[in-house]
């Protein structure tokens, strides 16, 4: 069984020999061969070449291509800077209010903004790899958390309060045509499933009511429209009380963070979809050392084994660019140690 069969298999709770690793890794795999993030965000070949490099030196089995949290916004108008040596971040956002946002364009990914270069590193890192490894193709932005960067976050949360709510479900449902046509487009260029970051929706930042009322609804018309494509959703921060909302979107896969109690998360989501996660990126991979990563790894995979669950290993969030190759190696190393299926799982 290769690192791309295992993967799938743990998605969709096939028999299959042990617990898969992914990891979100972007800025780490361009330090790791000595790209800048710019040059990474700019030249597909460099951007598959370092994913496929840092996958192969560091043994897991599924690479997630991303890049930033600001390129479906870019295409959709907003303003990017690179500072110094770190991803893209939107400097003037096109909507003035957020009654302009049903007037927003949806950008044709294989033309608009960075969009086309995206899918080229997924073309190019499937040709690489051929069926060897599994690809998440990141959609960039769920929804909610596309249109709060297309009207500036803070000001976002105050509209969500004052403004018509049929002005935002607008807004909304125009962001869910734009990330669904990237997704598609990832998943043609060959990736095995694509995902959608949705941070600003999670219960570190609103409540779940709110989260309930703005984000589930539309996080489930995305995968409506989006069909039989595999789609992970990925929420930052605190999810406790907003994952059976989550799975409810009918997403094959949920990432989640360290905040998230897995225990619980695992005995909510039922094998209803597979968890991706969710050891800390910072306290843990970037501060910790391997025997503290294996400890955390192994309290994971026990979480899952016990609860009999569909399971990858993860992340809980994107690592840090500087976090200890060692410790990222201590993932795949825990997962070769604790991670074997007895289970037929």
């Amino acid at each position: 069984m290769n690192s791309r069969e295992r993967t799938l298999a743990a998605i969709h709770g096939l028999p299959h020999d042990r617990v898969p690793v992914a990891q979100h890794n972007f800025a780490f795999a361009a330090r790791h061969v000595g790209l800048t993030l710019k040059d990474f965000a700019f030249h597909p070949e460099k951007a598959a070449q370092a994913l496929a490099d840092t996958a192969h030196d560091f043994g897991y089995d599924c690479i997630i291509i991303d890049f930033d949290t600001s390129s479906l916004a870019e295409a959709m108008g907003a303003v990017v800077t690179f500072p110094g040596d770190e991803s893209a971040r939107i400097v003037e956002t096109p909507l003035k209010s957020i009654q302009d946002a049903a007037r927003l364009k949806i950008p044709d990914p294989h033309r608009d903004g960075r969009l086309p270069l995206w899918l080229e590193t997924t073309r190019l890192l499937r040709r690489m790899l051929g069926n060897e490894l599994a690809i998440m193709g990141r959609a960039d932005q769920g929804p909610f958390s596309l249109l709060a960067l297309l009207r500036d976050p803070q000001i976002f949360m105050m509209d969500l309060i004052e403004e018509p709510e049929e002005d935002v479900f607008a807004g909304l449902d125009i962001c869910v045509k734009a990330g669904v046509a990237f997704a598609k487009a990832q998943l043609a260029a060959g990736a095995d499933l694509t995902s959608i970051g949705d941070g600003f929706s999670g219960e570190s930042v609103v409540s779940a009511k709110m989260y309930r009322q703005f984000s589930q609804p539309f996080e489930r018309r995305y995968k409506e429209q989006l069909g039989d494509g595999l789609l992970s959703l990925h929420i930052c921060g605190r999810s406790d009380n907003i994952v059976e909302g989550m799975v409810a979107t009918g997403s094959e896969v949920l990432e989640l963070d360290h905040l998230n109690n897995l225990d619980r998360s695992f005995g909510i989501v039922a094998n209803r979809s597979c968890i991706f996660g969710n050891i800390d990126p910072s306290s843990v991979l970037y501060s910790g050392t391997p025997a503290l990563v294996r400890e955390k790894c192994r309290d994971a995979i026990e979480s899952a084994k016990r609860n009999r669950a569909r399971f990858v290993l993860c992340p809980g969030c994107l690592i840090m660019a500087n976090t200890p190759p060692d410790n990222v190696q201590a993932m795949t190393d825990a997962a070769m140690e604790y991670g074997r299926r007895d289970d037929n799982v």
